[in-house]
């Protein structure tokens, strides 16, 4: 059960909070968007919501007023968390329900204490957590699934889906499906996915929102069979920069890449542990000739990476004096990873890159920083 549920769109502050409401032995759960705020709600059954006035889907007033006039949720405790320094604003919280108005930037202790005293709770000086569940991942042909208590994530859905689905006689109460790209080598296996829509079973579809509408053109494609009941068919989510929330305490976040076209590169963290799916971005063997901003943003994606699994040596560009010198350049992968603080490097061999050797190559690439660099074809498979 999750206790309490940030909604605002800045990710420092969702983190500010979690860590206050850790300070009182709750666990939450952030959310960039109101966007469908009121069903979270209902779905979650938290103790406590907390919400920015001034966010995308729906703003912090409209979705307290939502919360209070809904039966299934106008019991849980509303703290109201804003810039807006105006009356109105305060007036309007007040008259919408809210139990709690607080103005950024806060003081976390005062913010900590407002909150226990609304919970009735004291600060935590329990023993520590249980260990987390383990998450783990499988490298498949053309993508990655990873699983975590009933949920199973899958990245991409290439040719290697339909046998890993196989292989599972229990289905998960919900599945991800997170397409990097709309190339076949990503969308083999879409319709592997049909028998557990018709099991009824959630499975969601998220992928980059190009021009052509490529992700609803997909939908009916992953149904399967034609007819199915609305109910079955999967719920789509065009991805463009930003973040979007899987489940509870699991959030991932999408960057573009470098690849020709709309492409995605994926990051997911769960449980205090982080996961990058970066199958088609290209990193330049030397850094000058990366543009600094693009640089930055994939550090910045990649940063504390539990495990970053990379695509190289298709050569993606289509500009052929640049084809050759990017096919095979793995070395300045292993460089990024390094600076971003990356545990471990996985990097699947694509389209024409030399791996002859190159195993022995990557182990002498590990050690203080960067523990494992390694070579990952398919089968290869981690626990984290």
């Amino acid at each position: 059960m999750v206790d309490a549920l940030i909604f605002d769109d800045d990710p420092d502050v969702g983190e500010l909070v979690g860590e206050v409401l850790r300070a009182r032995g709750l666990n939450s759960a952030h959310f960039p968007s109101g966007a469908g705020v009121v069903q979270i709600v209902k779905d979650t059954r938290p103790r406590l919501v907390v919400l920015d006035i001034m966010m995308p889907g729906i703003d912090g007033l409209t979705a307290c007023r939502a919360i209070r006039e809904t039966p299934a949720t106008r019991h849980v405790k509303i703290v109201i968390l804003t810039a807006k320094h105006f009356v109105q604003d305060c007036e309007a919280a007040e008259r919408y329900g809210a139990d709690l108005f607080v103005h950024k930037p806060f003081d976390a202790a005062a913010l900590g204490e407002a909150i226990g005293k609304l919970l009735g709770v004291a600060p935590s000086f329990a023993a520590p957590a249980p260990p987390a569940a383990p998450l783990v991942i499988s490298l498949l042909q053309g993508g990655a699934v990873l699983e975590a208590a009933g949920l199973w994530v899958f990245f991409d859905a290439g040719a290697g889906c339909v046998h890993w689905l196989s292989s599972r006689s229990t289905p998960p109460t919900a599945v991800w499906v997170l397409l990097s790209r709309y190339d076949e080598e990503s969308l083999a296996d879409l319709a592997a996915f049909a028998p557990l829509l018709s099991a009824g079973v959630r499975i969601n579809l998220a992928g980059p929102d190009d021009a052509d509408s490529m992700l609803q053109r997909l939908a009916p494609r992953m149904g399967g069979t034609p007819g199915l009941r609305a109910s079955r068919t999967p719920l789509l989510y065009p991805q463009r920069e930003g973040e979007l929330q899987l489940a509870p305490g699991i959030t991932a976040a999408t960057r573009y890449t470098q690849h020709a076209g709309s492409c995605l590169a994926w990051r997911l963290d769960a449980q205090a542990r982080r996961l990058i799916w970066c199958p088609a971005n290209e990193i330049p063997p030397v850094a000058a000739q990366w543009n600094r901003h693009e640089r930055e943003k994939f550090r910045t994606l990649f940063a504390g990476a539990d495990l970053l699994i990379h695509g190289f040596g298709r050569g993606l560009r289509r500009e052929a004096a640049l084809s050759d010198r990017y096919r095979g350049a793995w070395e300045p992968v292993v460089a990024l990873a390094r600076e971003a603080r990356v545990t471990r490097l996985a990097l699947m061999p694509m389209g024409g890159a030399k791996t002859e050797g190159l195993a022995d190559e990557l182990a002498r690439s590990s050690g203080p920083g960067l523990v494992e660099c390694r070579l990952a074809p398919p089968g290869s498979g981690w626990i984290l």
